[in-house]
This record gives C-alpha cells, structure tokens and sequence, in this order.
C-alpha cells in the first residue's frame, strides 16, 4: 500500500487539466459560431442591399425618359432621418398616369423608403474609378451599419464606402451598383 501513498490528488489535477482543455475548446467552437453568425447577418444584409438596388436599377430602365432625373431624386432621399412622405403623385396605381419625372421621385421613394426599413441609407452618383470615360456611368450605392453615406442635389459623398478609384473602404459596409 506504500506505493499508491505518494500518488493522492494526482488524478484530481489529471481532471483539472482535461477540463481546463475542454473550456479551451469549447471556447473556440463558441467564438466561431459568432463569427459564422456575423458572417450570416452580412450576407443577409448585402442579399437585401441587392435586392433593393436592382429593383431601382430595373425601375430605371424602364422609365428611360425619366433616366435624368433620377440621380437627384434618389440623392435627395439619401439623408433621410425617419421614413419619407409618400411623393405628392403617389404612382403605383396602373390607372394613374404618371409623367417620367413623377416616377421616378416615386421609385426613388420606394427604394429609399424600403432601405430605411431595413437599417440602410442609398444615393446615386457619378461611377468612381471612371472620371475619364467619354460617357458618365451612374451607380448606386447602399450603405449600413457605421459606414455612413451623404448627398446634395449636386453630389453624393461615398467616401466612407469606397475611394475614388473604385475600390472598397477597408471595414466598410456598402455596395455600388452600376445602373446605366
């Protein structure tokens, strides 16, 4: 009996150890199911972004006499604080006829209005990385979370989301989308 005499708590410490392990990885597969849900409501957020962009972007090519106002009419929904005002010529109903400018102040509030909803600002402007080309691309741009985006009448700051020459901000939270 004089062996096991020398041994007592050793296999105490053995357990502490192995669930010391244990925590350890418990602790890393629960900082990955964090980051796989970060991932998750990203993607879900840049699936609504596009959503919302390319109904805009299709709204637009449909109203092709009304293509010129809409980088100003969508500017003018960009820094909005609350849920905007339906437009005076509310342009949903077939039977109502709408003149091209009238639709698009009226999609460009559906677009803003349904941004909003979800937690996201948008604005239109000159395409960056093409200052250059003979002829000016417009895109659009959503923006969300800490990535903020501003507009005049004149012209949309997206610098927060993406430079100059096109390429996306470190850490931001936006897209662009060309439109025509």
């Amino acid at each position: 009996m004089n062996i096991y005499k020398n041994q007592k708590g050793v296999g105490l410490i053995e357990v502490l150890i192995a669930l010391l392990l244990l925590a350890v990885g418990v602790l890393g597969y629960t900082i990955l199911q964090l980051r796989a849900v970060d991932a998750s409501s990203e993607a879900l957020s840049r699936s609504q972004g596009m959503l919302i962009l390319r109904g805009l972007a299709e709204n637009m090519r449909a109203n092709s006499q009304g293509q010129n106002n809409y980088p100003a009419v969508v500017r003018s929904y960009t820094n909005i604080t609350s849920v905007p005002s339906v437009p005076a010529r509310a342009c949903f109903n077939p039977s109502v006829a709408c003149t091209p400018t009238q639709m698009a102040t009226y999609d460009a509030y559906i677009a803003a209005r349904d941004a909003f909803e979800i937690g996201m600002n948008i604005t239109m402007d000159n395409c960056p990385g093409v200052a250059n080309a003979p002829i000016q691309r417009q895109c659009l741009f959503a923006a969300w979370g800490n990535t903020a985006i501003s507009a005049t009448n004149a012209a949309a700051d997206i610098s927060s989301c993406m430079g100059a020459t096109g390429v996306y901000v470190n850490g931001s939270k936006c897209l662009m989308m060309e439109a025509y």
